[in-house]
């Protein structure tokens, strides 16, 4: 929390994540549409010194614009390159991925030629913050539940607890055969989660 007190420049990122880091008081700015720079109108850009986190997230307005200014934040002001997810493709319909906020983080991490921290899934920060907050989980006793393999199922893999991919969301029956780890449970929807805790029982 010791970051709380310092600038956040939530650059590329959706309404309610500024509302949350409103919520606990987190000061952050660049939300939205953002004015058009050009190649030559960067020489004069002042980097705010008070700046020392860089959001990345999905956002719809992303542009080049947003992405130079990350990285003039990150290169020249060290702040901390931050994602809440590396979500690859977000389902929109039964037969239709889009790309999803890896598609936004991943052309400012190669520009870069770093990997941002993730502070969510999969990375087990958030689980470590939650026992951290709630008290120590029985490993045995937890299962992460989610339809995305690359964070749902890899968060349950990197935390040690058991795992149930539900298929009615990024990852379909036919991805599974492909996996190099397969997940405890392959669900076809998460109503069959009850059936699995009484074979268990």
């Amino acid at each position: 929390k010791q970051w709380y007190q310092r600038r956040v420049r939530d650059l590329i990122a959706q309404e309610a994540f500024k509302e949350t880091l409103a919520d606990h008081g987190i000061q952050s700015f660049g939300l939205g549409p953002v004015e058009i720079r050009h190649v030559h109108d960067w020489g004069n850009f002042e980097v705010d010194k008070s700046v020392k986190y860089v959001i990345v997230s999905y956002d719809p307005y992303f542009s080049p614009t947003k992405l130079t200014e990350a990285y003039l934040y990150i290169k020249e002001n060290e702040a901390e390159f931050i994602t809440p997810d590396c979500d690859n493709f977000f389902s929109v319909s039964p037969t239709r991925k889009v790309p999803g906020s890896l598609s936004v983080s991943a052309g400012l991490s190669a520009v870069l030629e770093m990997r941002p921290k993730i502070m969510g899934k999969p990375d087990p920060f958030l689980f470590e913050l939650i026992q951290k907050e709630h008290g120590k989980m029985q490993p045995n006793r937890t299962i992460m539940i989610g339809d995305n393999y690359t964070t749902d199922i890899e968060f349950g893999f990197n935390c040690g607890i058991s795992t149930a991919l539900v298929l009615t969301g990024n990852t379909q029956q036919e991805d599974v055969a492909g996996f190099e780890r397969r997940p405890d449970f392959v669900l076809e929807g998460l109503g069959d989660i009850s059936e699995q805790s009484d074979d268990c029982s």
